[in-house]
């Protein structure tokens, strides 16, 4: 069984004060507080030609001539749903205009505003022509299935169910995309007995009831996730390891140790599923190092290597950032050193994450030691890291030491030119 960290109540640690900001808010300045004030106003005028509408909508709009932009769109498309107002023939002006081609995000609105109104041909006609230009749906375009004061379950499911015979009409690339974007739009926003719903009626899919599993994890509610889990496996749609790792997750999350432990051993039971995986690792020994358990976290890394497995960075960054908030420094330098050996893709990381440490630590020149070595490896450090750091050594009057190097990084460089 893989080990897991014991969790011992410990004093929270307060950070060091830092220095405040002014309370002015930010604005732009210059080009960029007129860009944006021409944009809004441009937005605002479009906005009230398409409330007005009429048969000289498209008239009016050429007249405006505005400098159609992304941004200009979405936010038009944005206000357009906010107020009630249809959307359909701004949109295909646009669609129309030279050089102008609306994104996928802007299509995804588009059926969001059909969807406010209630206006299942335009969303017929929304989503065909997504299909047609093989766009993906994505659930920004059913946010406007989340329940207002007024609005009650049923009323968001029969909404769904709404939508569900559009997209089965409409077919293509859009159904597929569509069916898991309305269930997890549904789960987002906590109507799951529409999202199962929703699965009922479409397909019996662990795709479909990992987002369910995770948006129960999401909220913290175990027990809501676990019977999802079990209804699944019902009909016959047996869980994956993403199931199985969202579960793990929200137990650690919420300091659930006892019962993760069981699950551990029941993943490691399972069959045919092949857990644990590599993400499965990753939460374990995360977590683990997140609460000062590095030699459990290292019993748990020594096991991913017997299984053959790589360890990703965000698990290499744990052990780093774990040794190095314990306080113990020479253990996070001898892991990245290790590392460097038996973890080859992660080497420039690990040493410019430590050297990253070091310097927000005051330890200017251990980080140019840590940088130094890295490049005696003949690897490349993280730009950023190199620069700050030989910025702090020539504050602290240190200039032969960021010569220094300055001398390696610059070998680099004369690599690249020479196509080394």
């Amino acid at each position: 069984m893989l080990p897991l960290p014991r969790l011992d109540c410990a004093p929270l640690r307060h950070p060091s004060p830092r220095a405040a900001f002014s309370a002015r808010p930010l604005a732009p300045r210059g080009s960029d507080a007129d860009a944006s004030t021409a944009a809004a106003a441009a937005s605002d005028a479009i906005v009230r030609h398409v409330a007005t509408g009429g048969s000289s909508l498209e008239a009016d709009l050429d007249r405006l001539d505005p400098a159609l932009s992304h941004t200009l769109v979405a936010s038009t498309l944005r206000v357009l749903t906010d107020r009630g107002v249809p959307a359909e023939r701004f949109f295909a002006w646009a669609s129309l205009r030279g050089g102008f081609s609306p994104s996928a995000h802007a299509h995804n609105l588009l059926v969001e505003n059909a969807g406010k109104l209630a206006d299942y041909r335009a969303m017929s006609r929304a989503l065909a022509l997504m299909s047609q230009r093989r766009l993906s749906l994505t659930d920004r375009a059913f946010a406007f299935l989340a329940p207002s004061g007024s609005s009650r379950s049923s009323c968001v499911e029969d909404a769904a169910r709404a939508v569900l015979r559009v997209l089965d009409d409409v077919g293509g690339p859009c159904r597929a995309s569509g069916v898991f974007s309305l269930v997890k739009a549904l789960a987002s926003t906590g109507e799951f007995d529409a999202a199962v719903s929703v699965i009922e009626e479409t397909r019996r899919t662990v795709r479909y009831y990992n987002v369910l599993v995770a948006a129960k994890c999401k909220a913290g509610d175990f027990v809501g996730a676990r019977e999802v889990f079990d209804e699944m496996r019902r009909p016959g749609c047996d869980p994956d390891a993403n199931t199985w790792n969202y579960l793990l997750g929200c137990l650690l999350k919420n300091g659930r140790l006892a019962e993760a432990c069981g699950l551990v051993e029941t993943m490691e039971r399972s069959e045919p599923v092949e857990v644990p995986d590599s993400l499965t690792y990753e939460i374990l020994t995360c977590h683990a190092c997140k609460a000062g358990k590095m030699d459990s976290a290292m019993q748990i890394l020594e096991q991913m290597f017997s299984a053959n497995i790589t360890p990703r960075i965000t698990i290499h960054t744990a052990f780093i950032k774990g040794y190095f908030n314990a306080g113990r420094i020479e253990d996070a330098y001898k892991y990245v050193n290790d590392m460097s050996t038996r973890d080859r893709y992660s080497v420039n990381r690990n040493y410019s994450m430590l050297a990253k440490l070091l310097r927000k630590s005051g330890r200017t020149i251990d980080a140019g030691r840590v940088l130094y070595e890295l490049m005696e490896k003949g690897l490349r450090p993280d730009h950023s890291a190199y620069v700050k750091v030989a910025k702090d050594l020539h504050k602290m009057g240190r200039g032969d030491l960021a010569a220094e190097l300055k001398v390696m990084f610059q070998r680099f460089s004369v690599q690249a030119d020479t196509g080394q």
